[in-house]
């Protein structure tokens, strides 16, 4: 799955989450710090990861997730979400920038058998 990580979504998840640092949202901050521009939150980058996920198999559900993140996600960037069956409940997922650097990688364990409601 690919997905470019827009300013929006990013100024969406802080609004949501009440997450507002200046990292996130001011390109200044965020320059300050190190970054190229704003950066996405890392929950925001693993929920979506499960999401995507979810959204192809809707007869699993996650159990349990872990993630490590390698490099912090740029807005504006593409990133493509790739995932490996481990076995039948264990998941890996890789999420690597339009450049192929790995952004983050992880893994969780799903249970089959959840119907759509």
């Amino acid at each position: 799955m690919i997905i470019e990580i827009s300013e929006a979504d990013i100024q969406h998840y802080a609004s949501v989450t009440k997450d507002e640092a200046a990292i996130h949202l001011d390109a200044a901050a965020a320059r300050k710090a190190g970054f190229e521009a704003p950066i996405a939150h890392g929950m925001y980058i693993m929920g979506l990861a499960q999401s995507l996920y979810m959204k192809e198999h809707r007869s699993h559900w996650i159990q349990s997730f872990s993630m490590r993140f390698e490099k912090p996600c740029v807005q504006g960037s593409t990133v493509y979400f790739r995932y490996n069956t481990w076995n039948d409940d264990q998941i890996q997922v890789m999420v690597t920038s339009d450049h192929g650097k790995i952004i983050a990688k992880g893994s969780f364990s799903v249970v089959e058998g959840i119907t759509d409601i």
